[in-house]
Formats: structure tokens, C-alpha cells, sequence
């Protein structure tokens, strides 16, 4: 929530626990659109599998929300990504999460959502890391 207010989103307020209907966070991002904010923390291991990406595409419709943001401090499975960049969920992953920690605005980044999730080096140290 801190770092949404940083980046002018207004109205931000935490609806996440039990029976959230797919939302963490309600607000409206700098340019007014309504937003609605799935965050998971998972091991690193661990990839965000597409059904929760789904279930997020749900949440937009249920709460009216004009953008959808999914935030997670790992990564998404190829399908969930796909499924993210289709349906114009913006897929913040740990790098991405990183970025936007660090000064990154949110709003931009959406323009790096759907590019994938590191190059191959990348990748590599990822397996030799986390196996």
C-alpha cells in the first residue's frame, strides 16, 4: 500500500483476509481507473500457477476495478503469464516487485508486463540458486 501511495494512487485501503473475493488492495491509480491488487508471497520455488491469475480476472469484474495488478515475490508459470498478458493483468513478479521497491513507478510497469521473465542467464542462476 505505501508504495502504491508513493506513486499517487489514491483511496488505497487493505480488504485482504478470509473471504477477500481475490483482492488484497482497492484504490485508484494516479490517472483516476479503478484498481483492484492480488499479492502473494511464495517460496521462491514456487511458480503463481494460472488459476490464480483467474481467479484475480474475477475479482476485476467483481469489484468493477478498471485495471487488475497481481503482485508476487516469485514468479508466474508460462500459462499464468500468458494468461495475465492476454487479459491485461499486469504481472508483477519479484524482479518487477524489485524494480518497483527501488523507485520504479508502477505505472511503468506496464510496459514491461508479458516480456517474460528474465533472459536465459537469468534464468540459469535462478536453477543453480533455487535448483
Amino acid at each position: 500500500m505505501k508504495l502504491c501511495r508513493r506513486d499517487g494512487c489514491t483511496d488505497v485501503r487493505r480488504v485482504g483476509g478470509s473471504h477477500d473475493n481475490g483482492a488484497d488492495v482497492l484504490g485508484h491509480l494516479p490517472d483516476g481507473r479503478s484498481m483492484v491488487i492480488q499479492c502473494k508471497r511464495y517460496a521462491p520455488k514456487r511458480k503463481i500457477p494460472s488459476r490464480e491469475v483467474r481467479d484475480l480476472l474475477g475479482a476485476k469484474v467483481h469489484f468493477k476495478a478498471d485495471v487488475a495488478i497481481f503482485v508476487a515475490t516469485t514468479y508466474f508459470s508460462g500459462p499464468a503469464e500468458t494468461f495475465a498478458a492476454e487479459n491485461d493483468i499486469l504481472a508483477v513478479h519479484r524482479d518487477h516487485f524489485g524494480l518497483w521497491n527501488n523507485g520504479a513507478s508502477l505505472p511503468s510497469l506496464g510496459a514491461v508486463n508479458g516480456m517474460g521473465q528474465g533472459d536465459r542467464r537469468h534464468r540459469e542462476r535462478w536453477k543453480e540458486t533455487y535448483g
